[in-house]
């Protein structure tokens, strides 16, 4: 298992050129080797911005380009390869059409529930009162009939199929994720500001021994196994801070970021480019070896065929095992001094990645897609790191591994670009999941706290547009490249705009590497009618014993209630359905509108069914 993390890349090279002693004056000045952080990740947000020229080609036209007949809402005839009738998202009937009566008013009580924001905010404490009054089995029974039959599939792997079954049955597949969270900690920041209207609380894992570690790899696999036993491609997703200790991730990020960072202060130009005189230079500013010819053997193996080092060959010439090795050789101690792994760490962090090896070779064997989910921007590249190391092994031939990135994010264009990129040179399929992100009031409390700008877009709909710029990068390299990409979306007017690009790039829904998901319980009129037009649509799907899996229906109510806009369309939605379904005399009732019509609000169809 341990293959992921032999020893390559430039370990030898810098061992070749070690020195027998090394003498560090302390008043000697280095200057990538002493700065102060605070000044470097400014300077490395500039190579990060300049990364999309990675892929130019990949650009989609410009709105004056675009065929004028490939707009949102059109449905793909593969015999025929044009767009022919509407995809209607706003049309209840239709969208519900799969539904009973029952399961539109419990998603409507449900929903409702949802937006009461005393209910959701103090649900902790409700659930402690009501288990002390009535005792755990009444409350349990009551969360069942409601919010977890709503939002979770069931308690186990069994049960969990005939939701699965009925989700196939109706052109949709299930992404499993075992949902139990005994081991949730709640952020004592986020308590604090439990009033605030940005605020979801997100999974997070107490890390206690390598043993509970074994435990979440054990739940994970049953995530994938139930997944195998689906009808369909079946997915599953997985969190890497389940599998380590979050400290060594933040460890790690930390150490990934002053390789980067090392990349900004030897590009001294700032083109984003290193060239082989700015090497030697930087080289002999910061490391004892002063030898031209071992310096040149070094260059040479990060270069590529322009005789240069971009951000791309840097970071696939230089590992995080590396490290250790490299700093060796530093004149003085400094931010990448300090930022090398331990051997202790190094041993906790290959424990991880065994358990991330044999997460994926099982998944791998049971055919089932694996979704590494995003986490902290803090503990971010980490994740990203161990999922390109699952990558390189894992999607040689097909893109089992997919990476998911953030878009609230304002380097997540640019760090995809990089990743697309590093996917060609080595010659694996790139595999993503695109989402807004989950975290957004931790981000910028974090950000405010330790004074630096924060990572997130300042308003919803710049996050929106760096959203559907990133799935139309992603067009190309899907069609042309065999990539795979989930839309992870519950934004109609995005789902929209990739429906369009999948027409206009002539690709057929059914076999293209185009996925859209949404939450179990949520925004169920875009899942159903993607699903019932043939497009590969999926349900994330929970499961797990309700008792264990309560702190995660507590996160849904807190989603809809805060974040989640779309909400208050799909009630209104649902209100006109059942008005349909139940008024006494729809002869009579004929001319009221209850299915809406094209530029009509749900809203509006809902007080017209009124």
């Amino acid at each position: 298992m341990r293959s992921l993390w032999a020893a390559r890349g430039l370990q030898q090279v810098w061992q070749q050129a070690s020195v027998s002693s090394v003498q560090v004056a302390a008043s000697e000045s280095c200057p990538a080797v002493c700065q102060s952080t605070s000044t470097l990740p400014s300077r490395f947000a500039q190579v990060w911005a300049a990364q999309p020229q990675l892929a130019e080609d990949d650009a989609e036209p410009e709105p004056s380009q675009r065929d004028p007949t490939a707009e949102p809402g059109h449905q793909y005839d593969r015999a025929a390869n044009t767009p022919t009738r509407s995809l209607d998202f706003n049309n209840p009937e239709r969208a519900f059409a799969a539904k009973s009566t029952f399961q539109l008013a419990r998603s409507l009580a449900v929903l409702q529930a949802c937006q009461f924001k005393p209910l959701v905010q103090h649900a902790d404490q409700l659930l402690g009162l009501s288990n002390k009054m009535l005792g755990q089995a009444i409350t349990n029974f009551v969360v069942r009939k409601t919010f977890f039959n709503h939002f979770c599939a069931g308690e186990d792997q069994s049960s969990v199929q005939p939701t699965l079954q009925w989700l196939h049955s109706n052109g949709v597949g299930g992404i499993l994720d075992y949902a139990a969270e005994d081991d949730t900690k709640p952020d004592p920041e986020a308590e604090k500001k439990k009033n605030s209207s940005d605020q979801v609380v997100a999974r997070r894992f107490d890390y206690e021994t390598e043993a509970r570690c074994d435990q979440h790899m054990d739940a994970f696999k049953r995530s994938i196994a139930a997944a195998a036993e689906a009808p369909g491609q079946g997915f599953a997703a997985i969190k890497v801070t389940a599998l380590g200790n979050p400290k060594l991730l933040e460890r790690v990020s930390g150490a990934l970021i002053a390789l980067q960072n090392l990349f900004a202060q030897f590009d001294m130009d700032m083109n984003n480019k290193i060239t082989r005189e700015e090497f030697s230079q930087v080289y002999r500013d910061l490391f004892v070896d002063q030898d031209s010819e071992r310096t040149e053997h070094i260059f040479d193996r990060l270069a590529d065929s322009s005789g240069s080092i971009d951000i791309v060959g840097w970071s696939q010439g230089i590992r995080l095992q590396d490290l250790p090795e490299i700093v060796k050789h530093c004149k003085s101690p400094g931010p990448l001094f300090l930022s090398a792994l331990t051997e202790e760490e190094m041993e906790l962090l290959h424990n991880m990645m065994d358990r991330l090896d044999h997460i994926a070779e099982f998944a791998v064997e049971n055919k089932v897609r694996l979704m590494v989910d995003a986490e902290h921007s803090y503990f971010q590249p980490a994740i990203d790191h161990a999922a390109t190391e699952l990558q390189r092994k894992y999607n040689a031939d097909e893109p089992h591994i997919l990476n998911t990135y953030q878009c609230y994010l304002k380097d997540s264009r640019s760090r995809l670009s990089v990743d697309k990129e590093r996917a060609r040179r080595e010659g694996f399929k790139f595999g993503a999941k695109l989402v807004r992100g989950a975290y957004m009031f931790m981000e910028n409390e974090r950000a405010k706290q330790k004074g630096y700008p924060s990572p997130v877009w300042p308003s919803k709909q710049d996050t929106h547009d760096n959203y559907d710029r990133i799935v139309e990068d992603l067009m190309p390299t899907v069609q042309n490249e065999g990539a795979e990409v989930m839309i992870a979306s519950h934004n109609q007017v995005s789902i929209e705009k990739a429906v369009a690009l999948v027409q206009r790039h002539g690709m057929d829904p059914t076999t293209s590497g185009i996925f859209f998901g949404q939450l179990l319980g949520m925004a169920d009129h875009l899942t159903l009618v993607l699903g019932g037009n043939g497009y590969r649509a999926y349900k994330y799907v929970p499961f797990g014993p309700i008792q264990d899996v309560i702190p995660y229906l507590v996160r849904r109510a807190q989603e809809n209630s805060s974040v989640l806009g779309g909400v208050a369309n799909e009630k209104a939605m649902i209100r006109a359905e059942m008005w349909r379904r139940l008024r006494p005399t729809r002869a009579l009732s004929s001319s009221r509108t209850s299915v809406l019509q094209p530029g009509q609000s749900s809203g509006a169809a809902a007080a017209a069914a009124q």
